[in-house]
């Protein structure tokens, strides 16, 4: 780049000129090694806000509560429902079967409502992260803005400048370098921040579809068991649609963990970037 000029490629719009033209006529020789300091310092307190953010909302415990999850259902075999033949089915009969079955499935009914109720706060938690990242990212481009300003101001310092040879660099020429550095990193830090939200909203929408889950599983055996009512009925469940059922949510417990093991490595990989962008400002 020229000492001269200041290049603003693609969409990113060019500086305000009255915002430049404020800080021109407020210029100070004698501060030109911190000119534009609140400006850089704003930007990296802003890189820092959004790299805290992303680090909060850790997914191991929600994948330890789908491992339960999986387990308990895992436990729930409708096969069990089926008395056994020949002499020992006279002494364990459909419904005795039937009334212990419902008896483990409602304890563990009630195990996985609390489960799905930790998994709905979950969602909401990673809602209001992005929320938290979406104005860090608005925080960012703003500071990005008046970065823009003051380099603008810079160059137009510099046009003017002729050194003869021999003479030393202008000072600024190694402020505007430390100020470039800034705003590269607050730049590359913007599409991390959309990578962070995206691999929460993945993981947010895979958690909500197992809280959904449990519900439907939770209706639907309960009516296949004969509880719907305000007395336990006397039925013969469908052991087939309880375990189609059953096999549903698993599958979505199956899917929601590899989601949440993908979501992980993303945002490892996104916070370890930004860490990156942050560490040499």
């Amino acid at each position: 780049m020229a000492d001269g000029a200041y290049r603003w490629q693609g969409n990113w719009p060019a500086p305000d000129a009255a915002r430049v033209a404020e800080i021109d006529a407020a210029w100070d020789d004698a501060q030109v090694a911190a000119f534009a300091e609140p400006a850089r310092a704003a930007a990296v307190e802003r890189i820092e806000r959004a790299l805290a953010a992303a680090r909060t909302g850790d997914l191991t415990e929600a994948s330890a509560q789908l491992t339960h999850a999986r387990s308990v259902l895992d436990g729930l075999d409708p096969g069990a429902l089926e008395p056994r033949r020949g002499l020992a089915g006279l002494f364990d009969g459909r419904g005795g079967r039937l009334k212990r079955f419902r008896e483990t499935w409602s304890r563990a009914a009630a195990g996985l409502a609390e489960t799905a109720k930790e998994l709905s706060g979950r969602v909401e938690g990673a809602a209001q992260r992005s929320g938290a990242l979406d104005r860090a990212w608005t925080e960012i481009r703003d500071a990005l803005a008046d970065l823009d300003a003051h380099l603008a101001a810079a160059a137009a310092r510099l046009a003017g400048h002729a050194p003869n040879e021999g003479d030393a660099p202008h000072p600024l020429i190694a402020r505007r370098a430390t100020l470039d550095a800034c705003r590269a990193a607050a730049l590359q830090s913007l599409p991390l921040i959309r990578s962070a939200q995206n691999a929460d909203a993945r993981a947010g929408e895979a958690l909500k579809a197992c809280a959904d889950g449990v519900a439907s599983w939770r209706d639907d055996w309960k009516e296949a068991l004969g509880l719907s009512g305000k007395r336990p009925k006397s039925v013969r469940p469908d052991r087939e649609r309880m375990a189609r059922v059953r096999d549903d949510l698993k599958a979505r417990l199956d899917r929601a963990l590899a989601e949440l093991t993908a979501s992980r490595s993303r945002r490892a990989d996104v916070e370890g970037r930004m860490a990156e962008l942050r560490r040499p400002l």
